[in-house]
C-alpha cells in the first residue's frame, strides 16, 4: 500500500492511499505518535471519511428509482483505495473518482478530492466533492479521526480531559454535562458514544489534553461533533466532525429520518478541519 510522508520545521504526517487516511501525525520535538494504530482488535480504521452518507442504513439498504442498494454503515469511501495526484514537501492530494463498482452501490458520478497541507503544527485537511453526473448528488460526508490515549506511557485513561475553546452548557444522549469548557474522559466517554447536533457547541474547536500533551481538532464550519470510543478497553478516542455548513438544498434520500445534501450536477462542494498539536 502506498505511503507519502510530509513534514515541516514542527511536525511530520504520514497518509496512506488506503481511505486516504492520516495514519501517523507527530511533533518533531517529542515524536509521539498520536493516531491510532489501526489494529483490528479494536477498530481497522483510524481517520476515515464518510461518504456518501454517515452512520447505518436501514436494514442496510436504500431504494432509487425503484431499485434497492446494499451497502454497510458509512458509506464507501472509508474501504475505498484512492489515488496519490500530487505531494511535495509539506502537503499531498489524493482522489476518489466513481468507477463500475461504487457505481453497483451508489449510483452517481462523482470525485472526492483530499488535500492534507502542513502548516506550522496543523495538519489541515481539505475535502472537495464534484458531481459528475447529470442529476443532484445525495450525499453526507463526515470525518472519524482516532487519537492515540494515552499517549505516553506514563498516563493512563483517567488523566484526560475534552476541553472546548468556550464555556458550553452540554446535555446529550442522556449524559448531562456540568457548565464549563472540559469534561473528564473516563466519566463521560467510558464506551460507545455521543454527539452534539445543529450548533449546540459554539467553540471553533475540541481538544484532548493530559495537561502535558494536547490534540486540537477544529470544528469550525462544522453543525456536529461528536465523541467515540469503540468499546472500554480501546486505547484511542475519536473527535469527529459532521456535517459542515452549506446552502445545498437537502432531502431524505438514505433514510427517511436524516436529510443529506444535494449537489446539483456538474457542480463543487468543499471543507475543511485540522488536526493541532498544541504541545
Amino acid at each position: 500500500m502506498k505511503e507519502i510522508t510530509i513534514k515541516n520545521e514542527f511536525v511530520t504526517a504520514t497518509i496512506s492511499e488506503q481511505a486516504a487516511e492520516v495514519i501517523s501525525f507527530k511533533r518533531l520535538d517529542n515524536n509521539i505518535e498520536t493516531i491510532w494504530c489501526r489494529d483490528p482488535k479494536y477498530w481497522f480504521n483510524c481517520n476515515p471519511i464518510l461518504f456518501p452518507y454517515t452512520g447505518p442504513l436501514i436494514d442496510g439498504k436504500y431504494e432509487y428509482e425503484g431499485k434497492t442498494y446494499e451497502l454497510g454503515q458509512h458509506g464507501f469511501a472509508r474501504r475505498a483505495k484512492f489515488t496519490f495526484e500530487s505531494y511535495d514537501e509539506t502537503s499531498a492530494t489524493l482522489s476518489l473518482t466513481y468507477d463500475e463498482e461504487t457505481l453497483k452501490v451508489y449510483p452517481f458520478k462523482f470525485k472526492i478530492t483530499v488535500n492534507y497541507r502542513l502548516e506550522g503544527y496543523k495538519l489541515i485537511l481539505s475535502y472537495k466533492v464534484n458531481n459528475l453526473d447529470t442529476v443532484n448528488l445525495p450525499f453526507e460526508i463526515g470525518f472519524h479521526p482516532a487519537f492515540n490515549c494515552p499517549l505516553t506511557p506514563d498516563k493512563k485513561y483517567s488523566d484526560y480531559r475534552i476541553e472546548f475553546e468556550c464555556v458550553e452548557n452540554l446535555s446529550t444522549e442522556g449524559k448531562v454535562i456540568p457548565d464549563g469548557n472540559s469534561f473528564p474522559v473516563d466519566k463521560y466517554l467510558v464506551r460507545g458514544s455521543f454527539f452534539y447536533h445543529d450548533n449546540q457547541i459554539t467553540s471553533r474547536w475540541a481538544q484532548m489534553t493530559d495537561g502535558t500533551h494536547t490534540i486540537r481538532v477544529g470544528k469550525e464550519g462544522f453543525t456536529t461533533i461528536g465523541f467515540w470510543k469503540k468499546q472500554e478497553d480501546c486505547p484511542f478516542i475519536c473527535i469527529e466532525p459532521w456535517s459542515p455548513e452549506n446552502d445545498l438544498e437537502k432531502a431524505c434520500f438514505f433514510r427517511p429520518d436524516t436529510p443529506v445534501n444535494l449537489l446539483p450536477p456538474q457542480e463543487e462542494f468543499d471543507c475543511c478541519y485540522y488536526f493541532e498539536l498544541v504541545k
